[in-house]
């Protein structure tokens, strides 16, 4: 018998002890009756049938392949720290079930690895491989950024035409039942015709009916012109500045931060080129795991917002978070009621200052690509966005053409460079070696996981309150930066040369 065999069934046999020696019950036509065979009936009498309650069902699946950086591994049984072999996703499924901290797993070509923390902004398209959320919600990222366009949680990378929503209003980022966050748009001088961010306001059970709203209410550019409230307390009031909630729901900070330490697409229009340094930004931790990045333009701003997917439903221009890209479209949202501005009474807005005039003033009208000085049009087509992703191609050509300007689509492309370079480098974790510490498992695989449940192994449903979670999360974080999970999307000069040396990958044992 192989190690890792020799291990899972050693915990098997230990598991069926405890149960014998607790007097097995007396079930004749049990199949799963872990006493072979099982103890004679009293009188005559037969006991009752062991029962098994069925698995859940996944709460996620999504067509992606999130190891490296997307995913923090989990080693499960036998494996070392490594991937192990499953004859099908059931079998997957429950070993992660019977392994304390497994959130999830990655599945293909007969491979099982368990997952927590995932994050699909990280994620790479299935290839094969699916990741299925088995216990936690992953991780999300929507961008909303430029004049605007918004990269919904489905679509981080840009894969689809982002979605572009010109009319200035206020708009519903996220809706649902324990979570709204609405986006104020207003045009600029910049963008005199199309709208971009100008505002966004968040509120709802999940942060205790606090509410958070960051508005440009004007009267200077830049950040000067910008206000912070929480609960309708003004914060953030001088540069820079930081702010935390007595309940300890909110951590804020105003201060130059680097949005390449955020996100790729952060800067995009109104940060610079990437590496060009730290800009004012805000930056918002709201509990339970949500974090707002907003940087600061002279009229307007870019947002990232992340977090986990909601366990309610969850729509809006930021999408359904359902790792499906393809229904987030404009008029997808057109045909779930969800295009249109919503009413001033209902915005979370509405207890805010009134936007400066201007912001509701459109000057001229949205520009096309028929409307787009020729010249203009044939060098961002030709030169400035050429080698854009198709979904984030169209996005630069609009960008140029609405500016009149190649600086807005030379700094995109700038941007989308780095992203596809950072991508291209972590990629080096997902080729696939010979399965050298790869196990066999799937033999044993039911009879592990019947031993695990009846012995208290899985822990499914013993959840912490989202709040008691927190609490712990807060005193971790206590012990670093206020940015210390934030630059997730950089790498250190020591990750770097990491990626670029000897390749590895998730057969080889966790350090």
């Amino acid at each position: 018998m192989s190690p890792p065999r020799a291990i899972a069934a050693a915990v098997v046999a230990s598991s069926l002890a405890a149960l014998v020696s607790a007097q097995c019950p007396c079930c004749p036509t049990c199949t799963a009756c872990p006493c072979q065979p099982p103890p004679p009936c009293e009188n005559g009498t037969r006991g009752e049938p062991i029962t098994t309650t069925p698995l859940p069902q996944p709460l996620l699946q999504c067509d992606m392949n999130c190891y490296g950086s997307a995913a923090e591994p989990v080693p499960l049984p036998g494996g070392d720290g490594n991937g192990i072999t499953a004859e099908n996703i059931e079998d997957c499924r429950d070993f992660c079930y019977a392994t304390d901290g497994c959130q999830g797993i990655v599945y293909g070509q007969g491979m099982c690895y368990g997952k927590k923390d995932v994050k699909t902004s990280k994620c790479q398209p299935g290839g094969g491989y699916v990741t299925e959320l088995l216990t936690q919600m992953p991780f999300g990222t929507c961008n909303v950024m430029g004049d605007p366009h918004i990269l919904t949680f489905d679509n981080p990378l840009g894969q689809l035409s982002d979605i572009t929503q010109t009319v200035a209003g206020d708009y519903s980022l996220i809706s649902s039942h324990e979570l709204q966050v609405h986006g104020r748009f207003g045009y600029s001088s910049r963008f005199p015709a199309e709208a971009s961010l100008t505002g966004l306001a968040m509120a709802g059970s999940l942060i205790q009916e606090n509410t958070l709203v960051i508005e440009y209410v004007g009267g200077a550019l830049g950040y000067p012109g910008f206000k912070v409230w929480w609960s309708g307390q003004p914060i953030l009031g001088g540069f820079p500045a930081t702010f935390e909630s007595a309940d300890g729901i909110l951590r804020a900070r105003l201060d130059n931060i680097d949005p390449d330490d955020i996100s790729s697409h952060a800067r995009h229009t109104i940060g610079g080129e990437p590496g060009s340094g730290s800009v004012p930004s805000f930056l918002f931790e709201v509990a339970p795991d949500i974090r707002i990045y907003c940087l600061i333009g002279q009229e307007t701003m870019n947002t990232v917002i992340t977090l986990r997917k909601l366990r309610s439903p969850m729509d809006g221009y930021c999408g359904n978070f359902d790792c499906k890209m393809e229904d987030d479209s404009l008029q997808a949202l057109s045909d779930r009621k969800l295009e249109n501005p919503i009413p001033a009474e209902k915005s979370l807005f509405k207890n805010s200052p009134a936007p400066p005039a201007e912001q509701l003033k459109k000057q001229g009208n949205v520009k096309s690509q028929n409307d787009c000085d020729p010249d203009l049009l044939q060098k961002a087509q030709k030169e400035v966005c050429a080698n854009m992703p198709a979904g984030m191609k169209d996005a630069c050509v609009f960008d140029v053409c609405a500016s009149g300007d190649v600086k807005a689509g030379q700094e995109d492309a700038l941007a989308e460079t780095l992203a596809v370079e950072v991508g291209a480098k972590y990629s080096l974790f997902g080729l696939q070696f010979p399965n050298t510490f790869a196990t066999s498992i799937s033999w044993a695989a039911s009879l592990f996981f019947v031993g695990a449940i009846l012995t208290g192994m899985v822990g499914y449903g013993g959840r912490f309150s989202v709040f008691e979670s927190n609490r712990e999360s807060n005193r971790r974080q206590q012990s670093r930066p206020f940015l210390g999970t934030e630059n997730d999307d950089a790498l250190t000069d020591d990750e770097e040369a990491h990626l670029l040396g000897p390749i590895a990958d998730e057969h080889e044992p966790i350090a």
